[in-house]
């Protein structure tokens, strides 16, 4: 009789824990995530324009959500007392892939966090300008181009190659070196720009910049970065750095302190091998690496907004001297002209878009 009792028992108590579970839908210890996270594909273009529904689905009816929020580059750009936020994207400001942290916070005291990526596009076509070459003046076949920047009228050039990398203040219409500095030949000379009172010349692989008296051309300080150094503009009190890839960076030109960073983007996607950088009337001229091709681009959306196909605009045909790629954009404020050249190209070209 009493182990009929004690089975009876044993019975009321399996069957009362298993209805426990069945109507609480306590999830196994094995499951981790008591939420799932709803949000565009991975792969869907979105737009700058676009308003995304975020939402935060609990896996169990027993779970209840207080509270969501959305962080991203460490700031709450959204919060939400429901389970879905409503997100417009202009809040990145720029294009690109934009990583974002969305934190659920649950009735019993616990949160999750859930990780995310959003893909954000231009949706116009890029403008393609053309150009007509207005002057074409003698450029040193030796020079392997890596940046040229303007300082008024006065026109500097940086030049690359461990052991052949310089400094150099040109005169325009001859080709004369009329300045130089010659880098240590561990370093491998890249971009320049002009910035109030002090040249700033790039490291490729060093990941140091030199500073240099605009007047003197002596090296007064450098520092460091922590990526590959190519191409260098400004932007306001800004220095505008590229290193091979879609990214851009931001330095603040005054304490030298990373301040921002874009990923530049066309209606097609990320634009890779952006090279030599300049600044004209606010946008950012760009040389794409290994084509005959500059881009234009906002420095502060990171769109292409119009290209400029250089292609053929030097005449390898009647030279038998070695050649590389174009490289070398450069500016003249004062008298409004447009200069492009190449890595050991025998000539400088003044161009003039013409629409």
């Amino acid at each position: 009789m009493l182990f009929k009792n004690l089975s009876f028992l044993l019975f009321i108590f399996i069957f009362s824990c298993s209805n426990y579970r069945s109507n609480n839908q306590e999830q196994s210890p094995r499951i981790k995530s008591l939420t799932k996270l709803i949000i565009p594909k991975k792969n869907e273009k979105l737009n700058l324009n676009d308003s995304i529904s975020i939402k935060i689905n609990p896996k169990y009816d027993s779970i209840i959500i207080n509270e969501i929020s959305i962080i991203y580059n460490k700031d709450t750009i959204a919060k939400s007392n429901t389970n879905d936020i409503t997100l417009k994207l202009n809040i990145f400001k720029s294009v690109g892939k934009h990583r974002i942290t969305v934190v659920s916070f649950l009735d019993n005291d616990k949160k999750e966090v859930h990780y995310s990526s959003l893909m954000i596009y231009p949706t116009e076509v890029p403008q393609k300008l053309k150009y007509m070459i207005k002057n074409i003046y003698p450029h040193d076949p030796d020079a392997y181009t890596q940046g040229l920047t303007f300082d008024g009228k006065r026109f500097f050039e940086s030049t690359g190659r461990r052991g052949f990398s310089t400094l150099r203040e040109v005169e325009i219409k001859s080709g004369k070196i009329i300045n130089q500095v010659n880098l240590d030949k561990k370093y491998f000379g890249e971009g320049i720009t002009v910035y109030k009172e002090k040249i700033y010349q790039l490291t490729w692989e060093s990941n140091l910049c030199f500073i240099y008296d605009k007047n003197t051309m002596e090296k007064i300080d450098e520092f460091s970065y922590a990526h590959e150094g190519w191409g260098i503009t400004t932007f306001n009190d800004e220095l505008v750095i590229s290193d091979g890839s879609e990214n851009i960076y931001f330095i603040n030109a005054n304490n030298y302190k990373f301040s921002r960073q874009i990923q530049v983007y066309d209606n097609s996607g990320l634009i890779k091998n952006i090279n030599e950088l300049e600044n004209v009337n606010g946008k950012i001229f760009a040389n794409i690496y290994g084509k005959e091709e500059i881009i234009i681009f906002s420095p502060i959306t990171g769109i292409v907004e119009s290209t400029i196909n250089l292609k053929g605009i030097f005449n390898k045909k009647n030279y038998n001297k070695k050649l590389d790629v174009l490289n070398g954009v450069a500016y003249n404020s004062v008298e409004k002209k447009l200069f492009v050249t190449g890595k050991w190209w025998p000539s400088l070209f003044e161009i003039e878009i013409i629409n």
